[in-house]
């Protein structure tokens, strides 16, 4: 997503005091480099369960548990080789690690129905978590310090966690458009509870077929809710724009407002009844859930470009004809983009608006085409918008192709009552393609923005 640092670029300081080096010296050290590869850790670990578990996986129990250990591991290591901490960053990464997976911590019980049994599985297995996965942590720091024996910094904290807040929402997308393609949207009947157990104590025994998806897209929901809550804080504590203050807290809203249209497209209104006779499910909130965080993650795309050091070193440029027309092209590609994804939801909810779809998407290809060659062709002295402007050729272009398989897969966009695994494979990951469509249309808007707001573009490196 061109958030990390190029080689060209200087360290994020205010322009008038920038060191000529770009890499900070040990005691420099910056909490969001430990968040970040903490929960950069608790993701991996999350993906690597989400699919080793799926329904007609047979990854063994014990190959799971090791690229568990491995991924605390490597986050810890990836501290010690890329910053100025040194083992005690490891520790602490392998434990912000260690607190997130807490929320899945209580579904490896087997029966933890009452008070008594799940105080004495948390004291004993959280608490022996926290402890292996801090200890981990610090083993890879110990191994990785070895690749950075200066203790010099190449993460940038900020941009760094931000990002991994937005890639832990994209595959929050992922599991949602996998409940949508196995149409599994109801197979839990209730919410927040999962057949009368506490969402967080649901036996992950019983996750089997549709609950599978369904419940693990839940649980997915509140790691991202955990992430943007904590980058809410971290950027509310160490960023000195106010703005930008404001877009993390708006961002934190809007998370929190998905998870309750999450919610209620189950229940169909607010409820404490968990009998199935006393819900209402709603179609037309699935609609509003899917399309409402495709733009949820689009928020968290923008928080991180803003926040990356990229963004906050980039002064020197010069002058460019037509920057006007880029930024309304670019826009227009994000707003024409946004609207598509609400009728491929009510597509893929209903069976309907397929030639509509069909025909949003056909000038959406002309349009991010042309923006892209242009991009390409007159940024040759901006390499940040060329390398977004070949990216956007390359997203649009798979994105036709998973179309038409889709189109295919769902015989002519009906809605599929027993989907088979290919067909739900297909038709979720276009959405999947969608939402990193948008993301990456919505990277050059803002680069666009950031370049030509003063009619300006990068001087050539």
């Amino acid at each position: 997503m061109a958030l990390l640092l190029p080689p060209n670029e200087l360290a994020d300081a205010p322009q008038s005091h920038v060191a000529p080096a770009r890499l900070q010296r040990a005691g420099n050290t910056d909490l969001g480099e430990i968040l970040a590869c903490g929960f950069g850790s608790s993701g991996l670990m999350w993906a690597l369960g989400y699919i080793c578990r799926m329904p007609g996986a047979a990854v063994p129990a014990g190959v799971i548990l090791a690229l568990m250990l491995l991924a605390l591991v490597l986050g810890g290591g990836f501290v010690a080789a890329t910053t100025s901490w040194d083992w005690r960053g490891g520790l602490f990464s392998g434990l912000v690690a260690g607190i997130a997976n807490l929320l899945i911590l209580g579904t490896l019980g087997h029966d933890l129905t009452t008070d008594h049994r799940i105080m004495n599985y948390m004291f004993l297995w959280g608490f022996s978590s926290l402890f292996l996965s801090a200890l981990l942590g610090m083993l890879g720091a110990l191994i990785g310090k070895r690749l950075n024996p200066d203790r010099e910094s190449r993460l940038h904290g900020e941009g760094a966690f931000t990002l991994i807040t937005a890639s832990i929402t994209l595959l929050l997308i992922l599991a949602g458009g996998m409940v949508t393609g196995f149409n599994a949207g109801l197979s839990v009947p209730d919410w927040p509870d999962v057949f009368h157990y506490n969402m967080f104590l649901f036996p992950l025994t019983r996750m089997t077929g549709g609950v599978y998806f369904e419940h693990t897209h839940r649980l997915l929901g509140t790691l991202v809710g955990l992430a943007t809550l904590t980058q809410t804080v971290y950027l509310w504590v160490r960023e000195p724009r106010r703005w930008v203050k404001g877009l993390a807290i708006g961002a934190l809203l809007m998370v929190i407002v998905q998870g309750i249209l999450g919610g209620l497209r189950v229940t169909g209104h607010f409820t404490s009844n968990q009998s199935r006779v006393g819900m209402d499910p709603s179609t037309r909130l699935a609609i509003i859930h899917a399309t409402f965080g495709q733009i949820v993650f689009a928020v968290l795309v923008g928080i991180a470009v803003v926040c990356s050091r990229s963004w906050r070193s980039h002064s020197h440029t010069v002058q460019r004809a037509a920057a006007g027309t880029d930024l309304i092209l670019s826009w227009m590609l994000v707003f024409l983009l946004v609207i598509q994804l609400l009728l491929g939801a009510v597509l893929r909810h209903t069976g309907r608006l397929l030639l509509l779809h069909i025909g949003l998407a056909t000038v959406l290809l002309l349009l991010a085409m042309f923006v892209g060659i242009r991009t390409w062709a007159l940024s040759q002295d901006s390499p940040i918008l060329r390398r977004l402007g070949i990216a956007l050729l390359t997203v649009v272009s798979l994105q036709v192709l998973l179309g038409v398989g889709a189109v295919i897969a769902t015989d002519g966009g009906h809605v599929l009552t027993h989907p088979l695994f290919w067909q739900a494979m297909v038709t979720t990951s276009h959405q999947f393609c969608g939402a990193v469509f948008l993301a990456t249309a919505l990277m050059l808007a803002l680069w666009t923005l950031r370049f030509q707001a003063k009619g300006r573009v990068e001087q050539p490196a």
